[in-house]
């Protein structure tokens, strides 16, 4: 048996993140928010010859329509989610991205939207992957590009 990972380091632009794993219950939700965003792709897929080949069937108008028709409210659910497990590691310690009573906690953050999107989907990436592991999803999404530009693991 794997040991889990409880965290991750990664590193975009120069500076350093920490991911943590979310809660059983939290990342139970993710899991269920990610699939309904990501099964409605699969419609043109063989699930049973599944390869990173069937990338070129992928429906992306279905995900982008599925990721679309997220209301405001759920969407901001799903990034103060994430967001609450990641820290930015500074050299007088730790601090995390987003706070008690969601508030930011790293000056400056909330107005860079690259780099808040980037930490919301690597932050549900890590917390669903070993769930992922050895299913067809998992082998499809390994093909998928999900960390986004200067994103360094």
């Amino acid at each position: 048996m794997d040991i889990q990972e409880n965290y991750k380091d990664i590193e975009i632009n120069g500076r350093k993140f920490r991911l943590n794993k979310l809660s059983a219950m939290t990342g139970t939700f993710m899991m269920v928010k990610l699939v309904g965003i990501l099964v409605p792709m699969l419609d043109n897929i063989n699930i049973d010859s599944l390869d990173t080949t069937a990338l070129k069937d992928l429906n992306y108008t279905q995900i982008s329509k599925s990721l679309c028709d997220l209301e405001e409210k759920e969407l901001k659910n799903i990034q103060e989610k994430s967001l609450k497990v990641v820290e930015e590691l500074l050299p007088a310690g730790s601090q995390k991205i987003l706070g008690d009573y969601d508030k930011w906690g790293v000056e400056n953050i909330e107005f860079d939207m690259a780099l808040v999107l980037n930490l919301t989907v690597q932050s549900i990436w890590f917390n669903v992957e070993s769930f992922l592991k050895g299913s067809p999803l998992s082998s499809l999404l390994k093909g998928l590009n999900i960390s986004l530009p200067n994103s360094q693991m």
